[in-house]
C-alpha cells in the first residue's frame, strides 16, 4: 500500500510544481506595469544626483570604474563619456519603463528596458545593491513571457489565445524568484538570526533603519518575533508556494511576501529593493483561484502554426536553457562560497547576461553601529560633514546615522566603501564630492581639505540596538561597558594622503551581505 501510495505522491508533487510555473496573463500584465512603474522611478530618483554618479569628474570616472568591473560587464553608457549621452541613457530608462506599462510591443520594450536597465547599473555598480541585479534578472526572464496578452496596446491589436502560460520561461521565472528567498534565508542561518536578535541590530539607523525601524527596534521583543518570522518566511514560504497545489494557498503566500516587502520598504532603507520583490510577485501571484486547468494555448498540437515560428520558439527554449545553466553557476559558486574562484569564462558569461545571484542579504549581522563622516575644511574656515548637505561637522556618531545621508544611493556607496574590492575606488570617490561641492558653491565655500572617517563600534551581549550605551565625544562608552570596542578608518581623502588604521581586512570579513 505504501510503495503504491508513493509513486501517487511524487507524481502529485510534480503536478503542484508544474502548476507553480503556471503564470496567469493579469499576473504578467500586473508585473509588466509595476515594472515600468519601477523603471521610471529609478530613473526619477537617479537625477537627484545626477552630475555626481555620471560625470567623468564625479565618483566614478569609467577609467577607474572599468578596472573596478568584472570580466564580461558591458554599458552603453561606455559609448560616450558626454553627459548629454548620460543624460540620454536616463531618459531612455524612462521611456523603457513607459513603453512596458503601455505594452507597446512588450517583449522588444523588455529587452530594450533590459539593455538600459543594466547600462546604468553597470555604470553606477559601486552604489547598486541586490535589488539592481534582482530587477535585471527579472527583466531578462521577462522577455521570454508573453507581456502583452493583457492590459496593453498589444492586446487591442491581436486576439487573445490564452489565459495562462506554462512554459520553460515561466518556469525560470519562478525559480529566479524562489531562490532569492531561499538563498537569503538559508544564508540567515546561524548567530544573531538563530538567537532572535538579528532584526533589531539591522532596524537600527547606525546600520540600515529608518525612523520607523529605530521606533520597531525599542521592543526586545518586537525584534525577536520579526527575527524568527523572517526566517521561516524566507526559508518555508518557496518550498509552499512550490509544492502546494491549491492555488487559494498560492495566494496567500504571494500576499505574505508582498505584506513582507512593505514592512522592508517602511523600516530600512534598501532603495528600490522592496518595490522590486513586490513586482516580482505580482507576477506569481494566482489570478484565478478556482480554475485547476486554465485554457492554455497547446504549442505542440496547434496545426495553424507555421514552421518559422515553431523554429523560433525552440531557439528561445534553447537560450531559456542555456541562461539557466549560467544563473545555476552563479547561484551555486555564490551558495558554495566561491563566488570569487569561479572560472573566468563564467563569470564573463554571467556578467553578459547580468544573471548574477548575491542574495546573502544581511546573512551576518552583530550588535554593532557604524557610520561615515566627510570632514571638509572650507576656504572660509568653517568644518562641515560633506556627506551631510554641509551640516556642522559631528566626529562621533552623526544624528540618524546612515539615514541622515541624502539617499540610499550614498547610504550603499559608504557601508561599502571600506570592503577591500572598493578601495581603487576610494580617492575618486573623495574627490568626486569636492568637485561636486565646488562646483555648486561660491569660491569663498570651497572644500579646501576632506577626509572620509568609517567608524564601528561593537557592543558584546546586547539583545537589540535600543540596548547599546551612549557614546561621549571620543566614542566611548560613557557607562562602564568592557565588551564595546571602537575602530576607526580613514577611508578617504582630498587631497590624496596615506590612509588607514586597524586591521580593515579582518573587519571586512564581517560585513560582506548587505542589500
Amino acid at each position: 500500500m505504501a510503495s503504491s501510495s508513493l509513486p501517487f505522491g511524487i507524481a502529485r508533487l510534480f503536478a503542484n510544481v508544474r502548476s507553480a510555473a503556471q503564470l496567469d496573463r493579469e499576473s504578467i500584465a500586473a508585473f509588466r506595469i509595476a515594472a515600468g512603474f519601477v523603471m521610471v522611478a529609478d530613473a526619477l530618483l537617479r537625477s537627484r544626483d545626477f552630475w555626481l554618479f555620471f560625470s567623468q569628474e564625479g565618483i566614478f570616472p569609467p577609467d577607474i570604474l572599468q578596472k573596478y568591473l568584472e570580466p564580461g560587464c558591458w554599458s552603453l553608457n561606455f559609448l560616450n563619456e558626454a553627459l548629454w549621452w548620460q543624460g540620454a541613457m536616463l531618459a531612455a530608462e524612462a521611456v523603457a519603463g513607459l513603453s512596458l506599462m503601455a505594452g507597446y510591443l512588450s517583449s522588444i520594450s523588455c529587452f530594450m528596458a533590459w539593455v538600459i536597465w543594466t547600462s546604468i547599473l553597470r555604470r553606477t555598480e559601486p552604489a547598486a545593491n541586490a535589488g539592481d541585479l534582482w530587477m535585471a534578472c527579472l527583466l531578462y526572464w521577462g522577455m521570454f513571457l508573453p507581456l502583452g496578452e493583457m492590459l496593453s496596446i498589444d492586446s487591442l491589436l491581436q486576439k487573445k489565445t490564452k489565459y495562462a502560460t506554462r512554459s520553460l520561461a515561466s518556469a525560470a521565472f519562478l525559480a529566479q524568484v524562489l531562490a532569492v528567498y531561499l538563498y537569503a534565508g538559508i544564508s540567515k542561518l546561524q548567530g544573531d538570526w538563530l538567537n532572535g536578535s538579528a532584526v533589531g541590530y539591522v532596524l537600527s539607523v547606525h546600520d540600515h533603519g529608518t525612523w520607523v525601524g529605530e521606533f520597531l527596534n525599542a521592543s526586545k521583543i518586537t525584534t525577536g518575533f520579526l527575527t524568527i518570522s523572517t526566517l521561516l518566511l524566507e526559508i518555508g514560504g518557496p518550498f509552499l508556494f512550490l509544492f502546494c497545489g491549491n492555488r487559494s494557498a498560492r495566494r496567500l503566500i504571494a500576499l505574505s511576501f508582498i505584506v513582507f516587502h512593505i514592512g522592508i520598504w517602511i523600516t530600512l532603507s534598501v532603495g528600490l529593493f522592496s518595490p522590486i520583490g513586490i513586482t516580482a510577485w505580482l507576477a506569481l501571484m494566482p489570478w484565478h483561484t478556482k480554475r485547476t486547468q486554465p485554457d492554455m494555448e497547446s504549442h505542440e498540437h496547434s496545426g495553424d502554426r507555421r514552421p518559422f515560428f515553431q523554429c523560433a520558439e525552440g531557439i528561445l527554449n534553447c537560450v531559456v536553457i542555456v541562461s539557466l545553466f549560467v544563473a545555476g553557476l552563479a547561484l551555486f559558486y555564490n551558495v558554495s562560497g566561491n563566488g570569487e574562484k569561479r572560472p573566468r569564462w563564467i563569470t564573463i558569461a554571467v556578467n553578459a547576461l547580468t544573471l548574477e545571484q548575491p542574495w546573502g542579504v544581511f546573512g551576518r549581522v552583530g550588535p554593532q553601529e557604524q557610520w561615515v563622516t566627510g570632514k571638509a575644511s572650507l576656504k572660509d574656515t568653517s568644518v562641515i560633514d560633506l556627506l551631510r548637505q554641509g551640516s556642522p561637522f559631528n566626529a562621533v556618531r552623526p544624528p540618524g546615522g546612515f539615514s541622515s545621508l541624502p539617499n540610499h544611493r550614498w547610504h550603499k556607496i559608504f557601508w561599502e566603501l571600506p570592503k577591500t574590492r572598493q578601495e581603487p575606488l576610494r580617492e575618486s570617490v573623495a574627490a568626486g564630492l569636492v568637485a561636486d561641492w565646488n562646483r555648486r558653491h561660491p569660491e569663498s565655500k570651497s572644500v579646501q581639505t576632506l577626509d572620509i572617517y568609517f567608524t564601528q563600534v561593537i557592543h558584546q551581549n546586547k539583545g537589540t540596538a535600543h540596548e547599546f550605551p551612549q557614546l561621549n565625544h571620543e566614542g566611548i562608552a560613557q557607562e562602564f561597558a568592557p565588551n564595546t570596542i571602537l575602530r576607526q578608518w580613514l577611508l578617504a581623502s582630498w587631497p590624496p594622503r596615506g590612509v588607514g588604521s586597524g586591521n580593515l581586512d579582518r573587519f571586512l570579513e564581517e560585513n560582506n551581505s548587505v542589500p
